[in-house]
């Protein structure tokens, strides 16, 4: 298949364009029963458009040991996109501006982060710097406080911007000395700001009390089973990535009821039913993009790591999310989405698709990799004089890997391994 990405240039193709953009978007972020029970609730305003027969069955049969839990979650608390999405639409009326506005709200990550550059948003969009800038300014202004931050000095501010009890001083010393504040320098802040030290200590104490994730209330518990999507098979050294009966669904169009309602000499039913089927092509098209691109990048990612297919105990090679980009001529942010919740079979096992990205050290090795290195050295040495952090680091210096005593003492605590001397036997 040919992949191409057609850019829009003029302001009336940008105006059609950004809709479909935020709709493609928002079913690359949904996870597969998420995306099922976002369809289910979309047809039930669209008489025009039927899901097909096993839709409604295979997640009612995933879901047979959580309804109780599903139920609780839909009826106690909306998600984090529905809170904002009613937000914007009670707000602000149909424009421009309220795309670019819906269009963050699909950057955000389930902490409630922007995970988006502005660069990022120029080329994706094609919105200018000052527009895309409004939007987000706007939904920086929306419930809960700090949503849409950058940073966490900016959910940080922005909840101090809204809270009026704040201490005076809180939101100038966040936004001019949000460093110096995070390591405790009371003695130069107090004299910065000419201030006593107990004036700076009120300051900390109230920003702990803000929370870092703007979205915590709506972080959920992970959904206990998973629908893969992908799996891949391994036949005489060969493989071969194929979906699963859990890949992205396609619609069907209701053509019969369609032509009946044509038929009406009616200009209301007319609009009613030019809109419905309107509808209906944005979304088939956002789910066709959403299929492709789970596919494309599945099998990018298998390929890369073809090692570990065939046998697991290979181990990772590096492999960082914009290697994928470049290589689709994605963006970093769809890569990202693809493989957040999206799930491969394998012979080993069941596995989200961003468990095969490995970051690389500064020689350019795997971290996953390394880690495999030194379990295996730790593994294999005398218990009784067990190896110290720099001998683990002359091992691997011998073997090729860069990796300094420093580096060994925060890999070993990453994977829980104890020092030398607590894994030395007596």
């Amino acid at each position: 298949m040919d992949y191409k990405q057609v850019p829009h240039q003029s302001q009336k193709q940008k105006q059609t364009y950004l809709p479909n953009l935020v709709q493609n978007v928002q079913l690359l972020q949904l996870n597969r029963i998420e995306l099922s029970n976002h369809l289910n609730n979309l047809i039930l305003g669209n008489p025009l458009i039927d899901l097909p027969e096993n839709e409604s069955r295979l997640t009612q049969v995933s879901a047979k040991d959580s309804t109780t839990a599903i139920e609780e979650t839909a009826a106690d608390k909306p998600s984090l996109f529905t809170f904002l999405k009613e937000q914007i639409e009670l707000l602000y009326r149909p424009t421009y501006l309220r795309e670019l506005l819906f269009w963050w709200v699909n950057q955000l990550d389930h902490k409630g982060y922007v995970t988006t550059s502005l660069d990022e948003a120029v080329k994706e969009t094609q919105a200018t710097e000052v527009q895309l800038i409004d939007a987000l300014t706007l939904l920086q202004q929306l419930d809960p406080p700090g949503i849409g931050a950058r940073s966490l000095q900016e959910n940080l501010m922005l909840q101090t911007e809204r809270l009026d009890w704040s201490p005076q001083m809180a939101y100038l010393i966040l936004e001019e000395q949000f460093e110096a504040l995070t390591q405790k320098k009371w003695g130069y802040l107090a004299d910065f700001y000419s201030v006593s030290e107990d004036d700076i200590r009120e300051v900390f104490s109230f920003i702990q009390k803000l929370s870092p994730a703007p979205a915590e209330q709506f972080l959920e518990k992970q959904t206990p089973f998973i629908l893969p999507e992908l799996r891949v098979t391994v036949e005489n050294g060969e493989l071969t990535v194929l979906e699963t009966q859990y890949k992205t669904p396609l619609l069907t169009f209701n053509t019969d009821y369609f032509k009946e309602l044509s038929e009406r000499d009616d200009e209301t039913v007319t609009r009613y039913i030019k809109e419905k089927k309107q509808e209906y092509t944005v979304l088939q098209n956002g789910l066709e993009k959403r299929r492709e691109t789970i596919l494309r990048v599945g099998t990018a990612i298998v390929t890369h790591q073809h090692q570990f297919f065939e046998n697991p105990e290979n181990g990772l090679i590096s492999l960082q999310l914009n290697d994928l980009a470049q290589e689709l001529q994605l963006d970093e942010s769809t890569v990202s989405r693809a493989v957040r919740e999206s799930y491969i079979q394998t012979k080993a096992g069941t596995f989200e698709l961003k468990t095969f990205l490995s970051r690389r050290t500064a020689g350019g090795d795997s971290q996953d990799q390394i880690a495999r290195q030194l379990k295996k050295l730790i593994h294999a040495e005398n218990k009784k004089k067990p190896y110290s952090d720099q001998a683990l680091s002359d091992l691997l210096k011998a073997s090729g890997v860069q990796l300094s005593r420093r580096g060994v003492n925060k890999y070993r605590q990453k994977l829980a391994i104890p020092s030398s001397t607590e894994r030395k036997k007596k």
